[in-house]
């Protein structure tokens, strides 16, 4: 019964993180629990998106018609006016209950990012379980990986409990 009552609160919980509205940041600060460690979780779908891109898809249609299957892709989609590399610190002060997960026992906070010539063609933010092969669970830093003629770039890090800004922004 007591796994139960758990599961429910936890339920109940996570349905009002989602219902937060985004209008001031006072009701969020009310609203987001300060005993919990949030990470980021968005995809930034990169500069060939601006202010004039109408998008409304989902991450498996995106996946599909960028051609990149197996790769994260977390809701909501993120888009600057101009295409540059969104201002996580705006992000966080007008958004921050629409683009925040709550990071989970032996989760720590990521971003997957893919480099084109060396420049950013898009990045996910997640709460994940990041490993290495055939070592132990990745807590902090980056490692990259060529494919192709792109390199991938996974960051990881383990975000403080409280209202503070997840660790992730840093990457």
């Amino acid at each position: 019964m007591k796994l139960i009552y758990q599961v429910l609160v936890s339920l109940i919980c996570f349905i009002y993180l989602l219902e937060v509205e985004s209008s001031t940041s006072k009701s969020v600060e009310e609203n987001l629990n300060s005993k919990w460690s949030y990470c980021f979780e968005f995809t930034w779908l990169g500069p060939d998106y601006d202010n004039s891109t109408q998008y409304n898809s989902t991450c498996a249609d995106y996946l599909e018609e960028s051609g990149a299957k197996g790769i994260p892709c977390n809701p909501p989609f993120v888009i600057t006016y101009n295409g540059t590399f969104p201002d996580m610190d705006y992000l966080w002060k007008y958004h921050k209950s629409s683009i925040v997960c709550r990071r989970s026992s032996g989760q720590v906070c990521a971003r997957y990012a893919y480099y084109y010539n060396g420049a950013m063609t898009n990045a996910t933010y997640m709460c994940t379980k990041v490993q290495v092969v055939g070592e132990e669970p990745v807590r902090k830093g980056c490692f990259t990986q060529k494919i192709n003629d792109f390199e991938v770039e996974v960051c990881a890090c383990v975000s403080g409990q409280g209202l503070y800004k997840p660790c992730n922004l840093h990457f």
